[in-house]
């Protein structure tokens, strides 16, 4: 009888360690997460600093990293900012996005993100053109 009591109290307590290293990992990977989110709306709000009326005044540039390999995509900007400041963001959360992939087994559809030719400007706004 004490032995079987020995094993399921370690049984129980193997699985509340387990659950609780889940829960750890959980709590660390949506940090991480808010982290990635709130670099790529910093980089979103410089981009967006400036009204597009002059599309030659934009350029572009890719972001972040998927799963697979590739930019998950493209952002404009406006040559009016503190472009190497800017790019260096991009260079950052583009680096974190890959760690996070590899750190939390991300997956991605692996589709290749098509790279835009230029960008015009729409109603205030800058558009790829493809």
């Amino acid at each position: 009888m004490k032995r079987t009591l020995l094993i399921l109290t370690s049984i129980v307590l193997i699985m509340s360690l387990m659950l609780a290293c889940k829960d750890r990992n959980e709590t660390m990977q949506n940090a991480d997460q808010a982290e990635l989110e709130n670099l790529y709306q910093e980089i979103e709000k410089l981009a967006k600093q400036f009204t597009c009326e002059n599309a030659g005044e934009w350029k572009y540039t890719a972001i972040g990293s998927k799963a697979c390999g590739g930019a998950s995509g493209y952002i404009a900007y406006s040559i009016k900012i503190d472009e190497s400041s800017f790019l260096k963001k991009v260079e950052q959360y583009t680096k974190l996005q890959a760690d996070f992939n590899k750190k939390y087994g991300v997956f991605s559809d692996c589709a290749l993100v098509i790279q835009p030719k230029g960008v015009t400007c729409d109603n205030g706004k800058p558009k790829f053109t493809y």
